[in-house]
């Protein structure tokens, strides 16, 4: 449990913009795969602020945002496992490839925490999760989203 904690700050936690260093790292993702699911562009428009001397992020969701809780969605994205297994049950998924393993692949409103309702492989790929959409409060770890009871399947290929 620890070490899940320790991943998730890591993640999710690096003040905003700073996955993109100025060693050309942007550049590079740009070139990557991105989920071209619509969903992402109505989470991305949750606003997120951070607050540096509490070290907490807070969110503030938008009607559109908060008619999808409680709702069945399907989200293709990329799986960020939170512990060095070859099955998981819980991770988060990104729109983003991810580039590194310590460096967050976006912003806290463009990562979703996924609880699947069994262990599943890992997988690299752009992968389709279909689960309960609910919204929450951690800023502590700057996660505003989970699906829960989640079935993963693979994604179509089509990358934008």
């Amino acid at each position: 449990m620890i070490a899940k904690v320790i991943i998730i700050a890591l993640l999710v936690a690096a003040p905003a913009g700073a996955q993109f260093r100025e060693d050309g790292e942007a550049a590079k993702q740009a070139k990557l795969p991105t989920s071209a699911s619509n969903i992402w562009s109505v989470l991305r428009t949750t606003v997120v602020k951070v607050d540096d001397r509490a070290g907490r992020f807070t969110a503030s969701h938008p009607a559109p945002v908060r008619a999808l809780a409680g709702q069945s969605l399907t989200i293709t994205g990329f799986m960020l496992p939170l512990e060095p297994a070859s099955k998981v049950s819980h991770f988060l998924l990104s729109k983003y490839t991810p580039v590194c393993a310590f460096c967050p692949p976006g912003e806290p409103n463009e990562v979703v925490e996924v609880q699947t309702s069994r262990p599943i492989a890992v997988d690299t790929r752009m992968i389709s999760v279909t689960g309960v959409f609910a919204l929450q409060n951690n800023g502590d770890n700057g996660l505003f989203f989970k699906l829960s009871g989640a079935s993963v399947g693979a994604a179509q290929r089509k990358a934008s």
